[in-house]
């Protein structure tokens, strides 16, 4: 009876990948992460736990990289010209003019308060005299 040999999967060999960059050994690696020992060289699975600690340790760590191998180990090295940056650019720049309008009619209705206010006040002295 042979038992097939089962490789390490490719997200793990993403991870270790990206703890070697890092220049830390993986001891180290394991501490900062509270990942247990030994977990990124078995053959098993990855948990999401594991996943969970990578990513709450290195918030910068693109999950899609992690996941797929393909864009950039970092968020912070995302191209400008990607898409994914392109559409939160795109939502950005809307929210932002949605703001600006919403400052404008605030304005606007704080000055007519102020107006109403002054008649409210005019109309009392009158009503007093």
């Amino acid at each position: 009876m042979s038992q097939e040999i089962q490789n390490i999967s490719p997200i793990k060999q993403r991870i270790l990948q990206f703890i070697a960059e890092l220049g830390r050994s993986k001891r180290e690696f394991y501490s900062l992460t509270g990942i247990s020992r030994g977990t990124l060289e078995s053959k098993t699975g990855i948990t999401e736990d594991t996943l969970t600690k990578l990513f709450t340790a290195f918030p910068d760590l693109s999950p899609i990289w992690v996941f797929t191998g393909k864009g950039e180990k970092l968020q912070s090295q995302q191209n400008e010209t990607s898409p994914l940056f392109t559409v939160n650019k795109n939502i950005e720049d809307k929210l932002l003019n949605i703001i600006a309008q919403k400052d404008s009619e605030i304005k606007a209705l704080a000055e007519e308060i102020g107006k109403l206010k002054q008649e409210i006040i005019q109309l009392k002295e009158l009503l007093l005299k």
